[in-house]
């Protein structure tokens, strides 16, 4: 999966770097890859925790989890 990222100058030196998808997710770093890094990993968190909200959705519902594909808009 994509995301699109926005990487800027710190005010007190650094990189901050944040998710466009992902409203609050916003991460520092000495550099530009210790941001990317840290926002990276940041991003991972989000995911898994959409994931175990998701599944235990679906547990309290008899529900199964199906997987598509969808094509990015142009």
């Amino acid at each position: 999966m994509q995301y699109t990222i926005v990487l800027e100058p710190g005010d007190g030196g650094g990189f901050a770097a944040r998710c466009v998808e992902l409203p609050g997710t916003v991460c520092h770093g000495a550099d530009k890859s210790e941001a990317l890094t840290r926002l990276r990993a940041a991003i991972g968190q989000v995911q898994l925790a959409w994931e175990a909200d998701l599944h235990q959705t679906i547990q309290s519902l008899s529900s199964e989890i199906i997987r598509i594909e969808v094509a990015e808009a142009v």
